[in-house]
């Protein structure tokens, strides 16, 4: 498995090259992912030259190239500060690029199949979902987990899923997910939330039927939350379980956002947000 670590040396994202590090050692330990594909981790920081204003004009390739050389060292350092890593396959990788273009371009050139990121960015102060976090979520070529900076537990063992209960013919998202919680050894709340439980459809209940026969074999329970805002209803889950990951198929953006915009409510922002797994449909 190739796992991206885009760093902007934000706490989150450093939290996040932790969380990282300790998902591939697990990984490395594994007698299932022993004989999958080989395990490297790819820590990437992207940079780009100040755009507009008379900056530009004094930005000389010697200039470029001396960022570059004391970026790669400031990385090294921080690799230096988690010893685990020097165990497990890794790349150091700067680019000149814009943050969202230069990891999608990564992806997609290196067949990236997990990006471990900071949940909000250097620059993202507003909200506790950065700016860049949002544009990788919609992306969605491969699984994003969004990790913040107060990040505790890395081997999650109480993972809340998420789920509108739409029927899908694509698995494929929901056998990484699973892959992942055998992993960890987990316990799985299938949260769902819908203004009057009492009257989820036909069709919800069947694909609710169908994920209880997914997780057979794994601890899991169901959680049918009534309210009119799945964004709120998710956030009553989380303030009263003991969840230390949340999973989210992201079809419907704008709810997910405002769950973690500080404008939302006090409660929200006092919260520590969780790390989030956002894993998409193909």
């Amino acid at each position: 498995m190739k796992i991206l670590v885009p760093i902007d040396f934000s706490p989150d994202a450093e939290q996040a090259l932790r969380y990282a590090t300790a998902l591939s050692r697990l990984l490395q330990h594994n007698e299932t992912y022993a004989g999958a594909s080989p395990l490297e981790l790819i820590i990437l920081h992207v940079y780009h030259v100040p755009i507009g204003g008379d900056t530009t004009f004094f930005v000389t390739s010697p200039m470029v190239e001396q960022h570059e050389q004391a970026t790669r060292e400031k990385l090294h350092q921080l690799v230096g500060t988690i010893p685990e890593i020097q165990s497990i396959p890794h790349r150091i990788i700067t680019k000149l690029s814009m943050p969202y273009e230069g990891i999608k371009e990564m992806i997609e050139k290196e067949e990236i199949e997990l990006v471990v990121m900071g949940l909000r960015g250097a620059g993202d102060t507003a909200a506790w979902l950065g700016s860049t976090t949002i544009q990788m979520m919609r992306y969605g070529a491969c699984p994003v987990l969004g990790v913040p900076r107060t990040t505790e537990v890395f081997y999650p063992q109480y993972i809340a899923f998420a789920t509108d209960l739409e029927t899908s013919d694509d698995t494929s998202y929901l056998e990484f997910l699973k892959n992942l919680v055998q992993l960890w050894q987990a316990r799985v709340d299938i949260i769902h939330v819908h203004p009057n439980p009492n009257k989820v459809g036909i069709d919800q209940a069947q694909e609710a039927l169908n994920l209880d026969h997914f997780f057979k074999g794994i601890p899991h329970k169901y959680y049918f939350i009534e309210d009119k805002l799945p964004a709120r209803g998710i956030e009553k889950h989380l303030m009263e379980s003991a969840a230390n990951l949340l999973v989210v198929v992201p079809r419907h953006h704008v709810a997910l956002e405002r769950l973690f915009h500080k404008s939302v409510s006090k409660q929200v922002a006092q919260l520590a947000p969780l790390p989030i797994l956002f894993i998409h449909e193909k």
